[in-house]
């Protein structure tokens, strides 16, 4: 490919919009244009990268089986209704109608339609296990697009969908793509580790994200010290050391106490004179539906978001309004959970001992609160985790929090699907029984973006050779002088005859702008065919991620390229 004539041109300076590094050498090295906010256009550049990221996660599906398909990006709502995900998406999906009056939504992933062509396809188990993928555009309509390819509103999934007939069948589906995914993602040149997730909006109770550390990251990570516990902070849970427990029996009623203006746990700390963990948080919020909860916390601790939406099975959470408050009877700033007329959740890490909380009354707390003897409810982890928390796996580590890029995820959802879209096979015995499901996707612009973030230094984007848009750049110095020139074209056409991906700078610019925009594209191997160096039949290699350069003989330089790019991983 001629540099003259390629569709893109490199920046000197990045937009003032680039938030991240990596978005910034991705804008520069002209790898990818925004369109509008979260809508993005490859570049020639880096859909050449974008197709061998796909080519890589093809293989490695192809290698345990799975089968390559395609659905549409239009579903039919009727479909996402049988399931109760029409509405529950609702906040983050695009949908539209056609001349009828149909309604449909830009796909958000394909979990319901691959099973309706499971139905359709599958009749015995014998025909089970099976594995279908697609790569496949996506719809989020996010309210905030940020940092370029890590967060968009269209974006190219591979997403892939194991059908088993009983659950140690999925347990094997599930192992496979899990094998899968490291490989892919050592192939690509990422570090990414598996961590334990939240399942969200796919269903089921088991799930883990593949996170790429790093400090663009919008994920948190708890990670521990001493074993090989990681998990999201949507799914992470610490071990609870109790301990300097009250003689409940012996604790005296519930009694007020004046607590003016003291409508924080900062406020009540400076007041009384106590810890944080000696009073109860009371949150009141809402469902999508409008339903008020009550969520009480130690404390020191906030609501976990991700942990209450799964609880009440909801889109979103907000907080209780002046008259959601009024009707449960709680007062703002001294809510609390003794008499309040809402569907209490405790959290699981409060100690059974007597607290303060607040009065439903204007500047007044409760002392000696005890849990289960003054008010009831539903026992359930719904607080945060922290940097220093206990590990609840080996008790004894330390938990630190990282920030990674979630790179893929997996889940195994059962019969999730199966059983609300009545999705069955005949069994061996005879019998219909549901598919047992799970679904593992990989969304191939953010991986792009990620390794740019991961693979760069000062000058520009250090390609990792198995993704890089092509294998050499080679320059011509000064390309309008003739032998230059001709030396330079006939290497390239050589190169290329052994099937060697070659970039070749013919524009008529100098050394220094060619070899910042060779730095900046990054491509594994620069080859610099220059006037000084013919003089003594030699051209000059040097890999992008070396310091120093290489001189060979022109009429040996073919192989020695061909030589290099060879001892390439693939």
């Amino acid at each position: 490919m001629r540099q003259s004539k390629l569709f893109g041109r490199t920046l000197r300076e990045a937009p003032a919009e680039a938030q991240t590094p990596g978005h910034r050498l991705m804008l520069r090295a002209a790898i990818a244009r925004p369109l509008a906010a979260g809508l993005y256009t490859w570049l020639p550049l880096g859909f050449r990268v974008q197709k061998k990221v796909e080519q890589i996660i093809r293989e490695e599906q192809d290698r345990i089986g799975a089968q390559e398909m395609e659905m549409p990006v239009l579903t039919p709502a009727e479909t996402w209704k049988q399931t109760g995900r029409w509405d529950a998406l609702e906040p983050i999906t695009f949908r539209t109608k056609d001349h009828n009056g149909r309604e449909f939504m830009v796909s958000y992933t394909h979990e319901e339609f691959v099973h309706l062509h499971a139905m359709q396809e599958i009749q015995s188990y014998k025909q089970l296990p099976q594995i279908v993928y697609h790569f496949q555009s996506k719809g989020r309509d996010e309210a905030r697009p940020r940092a370029g390819l890590l967060r968009v509103r269209e974006f190219v999934m591979k997403d892939a969908y194991s059908f088993d007939a009983d659950q140690a069948g999925l347990e094997k589906s599930y192992a496979a793509e899990f094998g899968a995914y490291e490989r892919t993602f050592q192939r690509m040149g990422l570090d990414a580790i598996s961590v334990e997730s939240d399942t969200g909006a796919m269903g089921g109770d088991v799930a883990h994200e593949f996170q790429v550390l790093t400090e663009v990251g919008e994920d948190r990570i708890a990670v521990c010290s001493n074993c090989d516990y990681r998990a999201n902070l949507e799914k992470a849970t610490r071990s609870v050391r109790r301990d300097g427990f009250e003689a409940l029996d012996k604790a005296p009623e519930p009694s007020e106490i004046r607590t003016p203006g003291a409508t924080s746990i900062e406020a009540l700390q400076a007041l009384l004179k106590r810890p944080p963990e000696a009073f109860l948080k009371t949150v009141l919020l809402t469902d999508a539906r409008g339903t008020v909860v009550a969520v009480v916390l130690p404390g020191d601790r906030e609501v976990n978001e991700a942990k209450l939406r799964k609880i009440l099975g909801t889109s979103e959470v907000k907080f209780a309004n002046d008259g959601q408050f009024a009707a449960a009877g709680g007062v703002p700033g001294f809510v609390g959970p003794v008499g309040l007329k809402a569907r209490v959740l405790i959290d699981s890490s409060l100690d059974r001992r007597a607290f303060i909380a607040g009065a439903n009354k204007k500047d007044t707390h409760l002392q000696n609160v005890v849990i289960g003897r003054d008010f009831r409810g539903e026992e359930v982890d719904v607080h945060d985790v922290r940097e220093g928390d206990h590990c609840p796996r080996c008790k004894t580590g330390t938990l630190t929090i990282k920030r990674g890029v979630e790179v893929g995820n997996i889940f195994a959802y059962g019969t999730y699907y199966s059983d609300k879209m009545r999705a069955t096979f005949v069994a061996e015995d005879g019998t219909q029984k549901p598919f047992v499901g799970g679904s593992y996707g990989i969304g191939v612009g953010r991986a792009v973006q990620t390794i740019i973030e991961t693979h760069h230094d000062e000058k520009g984007i250090v390609w990792p050779p198995q993704v890089a848009p092509y294998h050499a750049h080679v320059l011509a110095l000064p390309v309008n002088d003739a032998d230059v020139r001709a030396t330079a074209e006939s290497l390239v056409a050589e190169l290329e005859k052994r099937g060697i991906e070659v970039l070749y700078d013919d524009r008529d610019e100098t050394a220094g702008v060619k070899f910042a925009d060779a730095d900046l594209i990054g491509i594994p191997l620069r080859v610099t065919v220059s006037k000084r160096n013919l003089k003594e039949n030699l051209a000059e290699l040097k890999l992008r991620s070396a310091t120093d350069a290489e001189m060979v003989a022109l009429a040996g330089g073919a192989d020695r390229i061909a030589d290099i790019v060879g001892s390439w991983p693939r």
